[in-house]
Formats: C-alpha cells, structure tokens, sequence
C-alpha cells in the first residue's frame, strides 16, 4: 500500500494537487475505511487526488484547490480470463512529452479505454500498445513481460510504461525466489510472437498469462512454466500466506458479527 501511495504523491507533484496527507496519512486513512465498510470479498481500493475548485475553463493547476477521496469496491475477475488472448492495438501509448506516462492520471485512461474497447470488439481479451517508437510498452491496463531462454524482459519506464507496483514486486520475486536474471529494455512487437513465455501484471489484473497475440500462439499455446510459478507464489503472497512476505500485507481488522 505504502508504495501506491508513494506514486499518487509522485503523481500529485507533477500535476499540482497539493493534497493535506502524507503517505502515512493516506495509508491511514485507507485502513480505517476498509474496517468501516466491513467487506467479506475481494475489493479494489480507488483514491482518487484531484482540483476540487469549482470553476470551469481555468486551466491554470496553480491557481485551484485540491481534494483527496477515496472508495472501495467489492471487485471479480478484472480480465475476465485467465488465459489472454491479446492484440497489438492501433493506438499508441501516450508519450512523455505529451502528458506524463509513469503517473497514473484519469486522462490517460482514455488512451486505454480506447485499446481495451478495439481488443475486445475485436473479440480479443486484451490489448497491447506500442510507445510511438513502435516498441512494446504496455497492456491496456497492465505491465507485460515476456520470458525468452531463460531471462525475463520487461519494457524500461522510458518507453512511456508505468511504473508498476505489482512489476516491481514481479521482478523482486523472479530475481530473489527463482534466481532469474530480470532485464527492462526495449522490446520489439515481433519479439513477443517468439517468446517463450509472455504475462501481464497489474494491481487488477494481478499476473496473467498471455497464450496468444495477433492470432498466433505464444509457444505451444498454454501458460509457461515460470509464468505459472511466479502466479502461484503471488497469489499466496498477496492472501497473506507466505511469511516472509508478509511486511508486503497490510493488515485489518476483520468484521465483527452484528449480535
């Protein structure tokens, strides 16, 4: 949690939002709203900065308030499977000079919705975009990584990827618990079509295999071997049952039964 709410912080200097909360405010605050609403299923927890002036056509960021809310909300299968079938979409990843990629602005999501929605009509899954340099940088909603004789790949943050929280915690965990050599660099659309193995990680989207892009299959069709066990160990992790990740987990207090 502490790391999400590093980027929002990140993010809220880039746009100005200068929010009354430090991360441990903000980390805080979202434990005691997850007791409050007292869920017994998975959630997805929403905060949202942002100008809370109410004026319309001032476009000037120093001259508007600011406000933080947040929400949780009982939440399923985000993809929907858990074997993508994927496309490379038309759109383009948003570039750098353009509006900054590696925060995670609303904005932005415009650019994925566009993707997803194509992908989806299209009777695919998932989408994958390319930066304007036509290298591989991201899923709609999702960071992608792709293994190839026994090294794993991820796009570097300068090809207009975000920085996950959930990459950064795939790469710790290949490096640490499988002893694998993990590389960000730039990655060719059709170096996907060769992989070994390719996946998709997200907060949402937690880490799922990708056994086909463009109608071609991912090696032999099905999720990869490593792609399988880093899913395995994340998942435990994440449930709170591997101890020597737990400082990872945030702990609360469970609902008490209404007597």
């Amino acid at each position: 949690m502490r790391e999400h709410y590093e980027r929002l912080i990140d993010g809220c200097r880039i746009l100005m939002l200068d929010i009354p909360y430090s991360v441990e405010d903000l980390c805080n605050i979202t434990v005691d709203l997850v007791e409050r609403n007292r869920h017994v299923s998975d959630i997805y927890i929403r905060p949202l900065a942002y100008k809370s002036e109410e004026l319309v056509a001032n476009l000037k960021l120093q001259e508007l308030s600011s406000d933080f809310t947040l929400i949780t909300v009982p939440f399923g299968n985000y993809l929907g499977s858990d074997r993508l079938r994927c496309c490379t979409s038309s759109w383009r990843r948003v570039d750098d000079p353009m509006i900054p990629a590696r925060i995670k602005a609303c904005g932005i999501y415009i650019n994925s919705i566009l993707a997803k929605t194509e992908a989806t009509i299209a009777g695919f899954d998932e989408a994958i975009l390319l930066n304007h340099d036509g290298h591989v940088s991201e899923g709609s909603g999702e960071n992608i990584f792709m293994v190839k004789k026994g090294i794993i790949y991820t796009p570097p943050l300068e090809d207009n990827v975000l920085g996950g929280i959930t990459r950064d915690t795939i790469m710790q965990l290949a490096g640490a618990e499988l002893g694998m050599e993990v590389q960000a660099r730039t990655i060719d659309r059709s170096e996907l079509y060769l992989a070994d193995e390719v996946f998709l990680s997200g907060t949402a989207a937690h880490l799922t295999p990708v056994i086909e892009l463009d109608c071609r299959p991912i090696a032999d069709g099905q999720p990869g071997p490593i792609t399988s066990q880093l899913q395995r160990m994340y998942f435990d992790i994440v449930v709170g049952n591997n101890p020597k990740y737990l400082h990872w987990c945030t702990q609360v207090r469970q609902p008490i039964a209404a007597t």
